[in-house]
């Protein structure tokens, strides 16, 4: 790095929120480069769980199956009190067939950055390391960036767009002097992968409240690897000050929670934590941005941080791209922060429910609680509509944004609506929408539940091509009067019809879907030329 470097974007933090940014980005052309502090990634992660939403975003990079191989599928929660299963969610008896990743993956978050790290490898994109920014200055171009080199050497880099995705310490939130309102929970944490020998097995995440205590079990490698959770009673005011954790203190702890015999041997890693709750007042200043952990931090309960601050990633990348590349307006980017501070504040709210109902109780609170758990956990666990909405909450599959300036506003109308995710629907035995959502880029269904001869599909065919570019692409789904035309999509089933609300005989619809997997723009006809107007105005199509 020297003075004067410039780039389109700069992205500071090179965890998952930071390497996704990048890699959107690179993909789509831009001039990025991504530094991060460090001198090497970390070993050590705190985030293990992979949700639905993001398993589909990883779906349409073509690096879903690269996770699946890396990770361990579960398919529930196990709910333990003082020693006896009690019920749990069993996401198999979900009905969410608009997802094909109905469970959570378990995997350390080094493993999602290793994954992300060869991607960006490919795309001929490097982490600058031992690079840590000191300020930022707005200048007529952007951003001046202030940086220092593990030299000691300062530097100045010029940037468009800065992103900043470094952490809970965010030096860009600070520089931004952003609010970052919230606190510390109360209890302190032990935590450690290691092997776990118990009477129990190694396939599904459970949960162990007895008394004060609290336990997490994570599986993470079958009987070789597993993450362990325990809360510290005995935690000091500065968990800075406090002893390293032993191997026997994490034994203890856990076995205690579990209510158990356990033996935990041969750690990878052990540490004392304590999570914040937190959450910034604003996403943007000017040319600067906050994402992931610089922007929100919360409990580990539900696995929702890594997820979210992902998503963010996805939901700023096309606008940069749209506003650098498309000649979209400026007004765009704002919609970042009204559309992902509502979720992220939503996300703080839902995952303090969860840490209170269980860690947060102490004396004759948690008392109680263990005494009402069998009988409101077990009758709850046997409803197939509890599993279902309890699986898409934590799936975040149901996030809706509402209008803004890239989500349309529309009369109401069939689901789904724009601003709601883009669901799911089988095409053919072998061939599902998602498979035609892949690439991370604008996509535009013409959907006809009424048959079109040869001649109809030919002419929408032609037309939708005028659409297709390197940011748009088309697809015609729809019944024939006859045969087959090779630009129409072949339906063996109603389900894409059915899903997407066209319930009469007759209906058509043209929909567009964001690079994000969030609809933009619906209409109850195949109308093109508003579809076009769309298209410009979000930057997709040259004015």
């Amino acid at each position: 790095m020297s003075d004067g470097d410039r780039c389109e974007v700069l992205v500071v933090g090179a965890g998952p929120t930071g390497l996704m940014a990048a890699l959107l980005l690179r993909r789509q052309g831009i001039d990025v480069r991504i530094v991060d502090r460090a001198a090497q990634p970390t070993r050590e992660s705190r985030a293990f769980a992979v949700s639905a939403r993001t398993l589909e975003l990883f779906a349409s990079l073509g690096l879903a199956d690269t996770l699946l191989q890396r990770g361990v599928i579960d398919s529930g929660i196990g709910f333990h009190v003082s020693g006896e299963w009690v019920g749990g969610l069993d996401f198999d008896h979900a009905s969410s067939p608009d997802t094909p990743y109905r469970f959570i993956l378990m995997l350390p978050q080094a493993e999602t950055e290793a994954v992300l790290l060869d991607a960006l490898d490919d795309a001929w994109l490097t982490v600058e390391r031992e690079v840590e920014v000191t300020g930022l200055a707005a200048d007529p171009d952007g951003v001046r960036v202030e940086a220092q080199e593990a030299s000691g050497t300062v530097t100045t880099l010029h940037a468009r767009y800065v992103i900043g995705a470094d952490g809970a310490h965010s030096i860009v939130r600070h520089a931004l002097d952003l609010r970052f309102e919230g606190a510390p929970y109360p209890q302190n944490f032990l935590l450690g992968d290691v092997a776990v020998d118990w009477p129990l097995d190694h396939d599904r995440f459970r949960v162990f409240v007895h008394a004060d205590r609290i336990g997490l079990y994570f599986p993470l490698d079958g009987s070789g690897l597993s993450r362990v959770m325990a809360t510290d009673l005995h935690a000091r005011p500065d968990e800075h000050a406090a002893p390293e954790l032993t191997l026997a203190e994490l034994q203890s702890a856990f076995a205690e929670a579990a209510c158990l015999p356990v033996t935990l041997s041969r750690p990878e890693w052990l540490t004392r934590f304590r999570s914040h709750h937190r959450v910034v007042d604003r996403y943007r200043v000017g040319p600067v941005f906050v994402a992931g952990d610089a922007a929100h931090i919360h409990s580990p309960a539900g696995g929702q941080g890594m997820n979210t601050g992902l998503q963010d990633a996805a939901n700023l990348a096309w606008k940069l791209v749209s506003v650098l590349r498309g000649g979209a307006s400026e007004a765009l980017l704002d919609s970042y922060g009204s559309e992902r501070l509502p979720v992220a504040q939503e996300v703080l709210r839902f995952t303090d429910r969860i840490f209170n109902a269980a860690a947060g109780q102490v004396g004759w609170r948690a008392w109680l609680r263990d005494a009402l758990a069998p009988m409101l956990v077990g009758p709850a666990s046997a409803l197939d509509v509890v599993q279902d909405r309890a699986f898409r909450r934590f799936a975040q599959i149901d996030i809706a944004y509402p209008p803004n300036p890239a989500v349309a506003e529309l009369p109401r109308g069939p689901a789904p609506r724009p601003g709601e995710r883009a669901p799911n629907a089988q095409l053919t035995r072998h061939r599902d929408l998602f498979d035609l959502l892949a690439g991370y880029r604008f996509h535009v269904l013409a959907l006809s539940r009424r048959r079109l001869s040869a001649v109809e599909a030919g002419t929408l065919a032609d037309a939708l091509a005028r659409l297709s570019g390197e940011r748009v692409a088309t697809h015609l789904l729809a019944r024939m009067t006859a045969g087959a035309h090779g630009a129409v999509e072949r339906l063996e089933r109603a389900d894409l019809f059915d899903r997407y609300g066209l319930a009469d005989e007759h209906a058509q619809a043209l929909l567009l879907v964001r690079p994000d997997g969030v609809l933009a723009w619906r209409a109850e006809s195949l109308d093109l030329p508003a579809c076009t107007a769309v298209l410009r105005r979000l930057g997709a199509l040259p004015r």
